[in-house]
């Protein structure tokens, strides 16, 4: 195998160019903020790459503590990147830990006589960026195979993947290098030749090659995603839209067979709101209905917004009960949540049990009309359909 500095060498050159592929091919064209943190972390890594070359000169005080830092910065970037694919935040604390623990551990390791200064730091600083960056991966692989609902994967999903298997067998590696180094010691032969910096070096060019495969296919699933949800989600309460909750409803009662329970919601005197506080006034009720909504239906069932204030909810089972407490938790939530309102905000509900074999639109019809009765008989109120009370 080559000698460390010759594979550092290549890895600088290999970064460079994947690098300039990223930037110009992928995120000047699609504005990606997975391209993007791609670039950070490339531009991070070489930049470590560059300074370890300074180790055995006067400048390695300086220039090795450095490299550690930029190595962490370049795997937080590439957790970064794949959080950005969910439309996630960096979380900039949990990073900022991580660089400053592995930069002072460093510093004040005698840098200028030892190599691997801080050296345990830092591995456990990278392993903990990768694992992250896996679990974000196992994330986005599950949201897509949610959204396709197909068995057979896609260019996305195999992208997705061969991401999970760069970050998962780096991940591995330095697990490897974390055993060795506290087993062995980082200047054990056995440890250069099997953990060392050139084993390493080779496995990042191996990243480098499978990033370039799926940056492209990642980049334009995150830049699409976004109006996908909008198409999939209500904009305004977060729930979802009456096309997808009929989609999802008949997708999720074929998961679990049986009875079902639907129930319908409708928001008391909202008319009266919006023309008395205007239409602002009455997006901030359906907002926090949404959210309420949301809370309580969440692990039990679906909801979307069917249309103006009525909503619609799909729970499994046929327990009338279940429903009724949680159309309760529902009202409380939302009366106690909603920021602006004539008198105490109220919800009228019409519920019916679907059977089995039951097509989805009638149970739908049925709980409609019973939702008419709850209105018609002075709202805030439960009411069953009858041929589902029990």
């Amino acid at each position: 195998m080559l000698d460390a500095t010759t594979m550092r060498i290549v890895l600088a050159t290999v970064t460079g160019i994947v690098l300039l592929l990223f930037y110009v091919g992928t995120y000047r064209r699609t504005g990606s903020r997975y391209a993007m943190w791609w670039c950070f972390a490339l531009l991070a890594s070489g930049t470590s790459t560059g300074l370890y070359l300074f180790n055995g000169t006067g400048l390695q005080a300086i220039a090795n503590p450095l490299g550690n830092v930029f190595g962490v910065v370049g795997t937080g970037c590439v957790w970064f990147a794949a959080r950005a694919v969910r439309g996630r935040a960096p979380i900039w604390p949990v990073e900022a830990f991580l660089v400053g623990v592995v930069g002072l551990a460093a510093f004040l390791d005698h840098p200028a006589h030892d190599i691997w200064a801080g050296g345990g730091f830092l591995l456990w600083g990278m392993l903990v960026n990768l694992a992250l960056t896996v679990g974000e991966t196992i994330l986005l692989i599950r949201e897509r195979r949610g959204a396709t609902r197909s068995a057979e994967p896609d260019v996305t999903t195999s992208a997705l993947r061969a991401l999970l298997v760069a970050s998962g067998g780096l991940a591995v590696l330095y697990a490897g290098r974390i055993a060795g180094y506290y087993l062995l010691g980082p200047f054990d032969p056995r440890f250069k030749e099997w953990l060392g910096s050139s084993v390493t070096t080779l496995a990042i060019t191996v990243v480098l090659v499978i990033a370039t495969f799926s940056v492209s296919e990642i980049s334009h699933y995150e830049v699409t995603r976004e109006i996908r949800l909008r198409a999939r989600y209500d904009d305004l309460t977060g729930l979802l839209t009456r096309a997808e909750f009929l989609e999802q409803a008949d997708a999720w009662r074929g998961r679990r067979p049986g009875a079902a329970i639907v129930m319908m919601a409708d928001l008391d005197h909202f008319k009266a709101l919006n023309d008395a506080l205007g239409h602002a006034a009455g997006d901030r009720a359906l907002l926090a209905f949404g959210t309420a909504c949301r809370q309580a239906v969440e692990g039990r069932g679906i909801a979307g917004r069917i249309g103006g204030e009525e909503f619609a909810i799909l729970l499994h089972g046929d327990d009338v009960t279940s429903a009724r407490q949680v159309a309760a938790e529902i009202s409380h939530r939302y009366a106690h949540d909603t920021p602006i309102r004539l008198g105490t905000p109220t919800v009228s509900y019409g519920v019916a049990a679907a059977a089995a074999q039951e097509i989805l639109s009638d149970a739908i019809a049925r709980a409609d009309r019973a939702l008419y009765r709850a209105k018609r008989a002075g709202r805030d109120r439960f009411e069953v359909d009858d041929a589902s009370d029990q």
